[in-house]
């Protein structure tokens, strides 16, 4: 009999993965009944995992270390990252009234890199400053994300300071279009499927992409309790696999339509599949990709720092760095 194996996901593009593995028979295959747990926010599934609800999960790459280090607002948990998920799919997404005053006052700067368009955003601070006006409010995902340091990077690239000159909120992904149309924000970073939601209903425009900010950037990864995984080190191994050969499926551009199919069900994304199709390819990893990297670490760490989230000697970080990111796990289980 297959073991029972819970994993929480988020309703976004990149979970394009682990829903393969599970209703693509990669799971079954492997001897385990992966049962899929949507949550409705990155906040919702940091519980279910803190609190042993989900043995593992689709989640933020900088979350996970978060988690394990007791600094993700609830208790510490001790999370293994066997597996990369995602690279990219984050976009900055704006009222069509900011980018419209944007266009309006750097016509110039909006023509040039997207990567440089924030600066057309420092004549539009400065005068609402000058007029009393409240200060803009962008939105991410959550606050331990690679959303959030896109977010700052982008304005800081544009002489803005995102901790003092903006306000920063966090909104559940699927709350975000809404938001937007309802002229609660002003913008937000957010995965795919939602910048081009908000673009298709007409109420928001996508002026830069993670591709622009931070390429081949990492995502979203594997996090597995690791309670749980030194418990059952036969079913995480199994669970590697599976995941790691849906990445291959979807991958596969032949499958894309198929795989936007199933991603467009209630519970999964619960979108359109034309929608999804169109955003699919920045959601599957490079080849060769699913192994944890080193280097992924190290930078998500820097920034994590750089935002004033971690406040951990230089010198200690290679040892979260060790125990939170294990290629070796995933060497094990794929017999590297």
């Amino acid at each position: 009999m297959a073991e029972i194996v819970k994993l929480g996901f988020a309703p976004l593009v990149d979970c394009a993965i682990p829903v393969a593995a599970a209703e693509r028979g990669f799971a079954v295959a492997e001897g385990i009944d992966l049962v899929l747990e949507r949550a409705p926010s990155w906040a919702a599934l940091r519980d279910r995992l803190a609190f042993g609800l989900v043995d593992a999960a689709h989640i933020l790459a900088p979350l996970a270390l978060a988690l394990h280090q007791g600094i993700a607002g609830v208790p510490a948990t001790a999370l293994q990252v066997p597996v990369s998920l995602g690279l990219g799919n984050n976009a900055i997404t704006l009222s069509l009234d900011l980018y419209e005053r944007m266009m309006a006052v750097a016509p110039e700067v909006m023509a040039g890199a997207p990567s440089l368009r924030a600066r057309a955003l420092r004549p539009i601070i400065d005068a609402d400053r000058a007029a009393g006006k409240p200060l803009l409010s962008f939105v991410t995902v959550f606050h331990f994300s690679c959303h959030h340091y896109e977010l700052l990077k982008w304005l800081a690239d544009g002489g803005i300071d995102g901790r003092s000159e903006v306000n920063i909120g966090v909104i559940a992904p699927p709350r975000m279009v809404e938001s937007l149309a309802s002229g609660w924000i002003d913008g937000y970073c957010a995965g795919e499927p939602w910048n081009q939601r908000a673009m298709q209903r007409g109420v928001g425009q996508v002026v830069v992409t993670k591709a622009d900010i931070r390429p081949d950037g990492l995502e979203k990864v594997l996090g597995l309790r690791t309670e749980w995984a030194e418990e059952n080190p036969a079913q995480a191994a199994a669970l590697v696999r599976a995941v790691v050969k849906a990445a291959d499926w979807c991958g596969d551009p032949a499958n894309r339509g198929e795989l936007a199919r199933l991603l467009a069900e209630a519970r999964h994304v619960g979108l359109p599949a034309d929608l999804i199709e169109l955003t699919l390819k920045g959601a599957i990893p490079a080849p060769n990709r699913n192994r944890p990297d080193p280097a992924d670490v190290e930078k998500l760490l820097a920034e994590m720092a750089a935002a004033g989230q971690l406040e951990l000697p230089e010198a200690e970080r290679a040892g979260l760095a060790a125990a939170v990111w294990r290629p070796d796990l995933y060497d094990e289980a794929m017999g590297c």
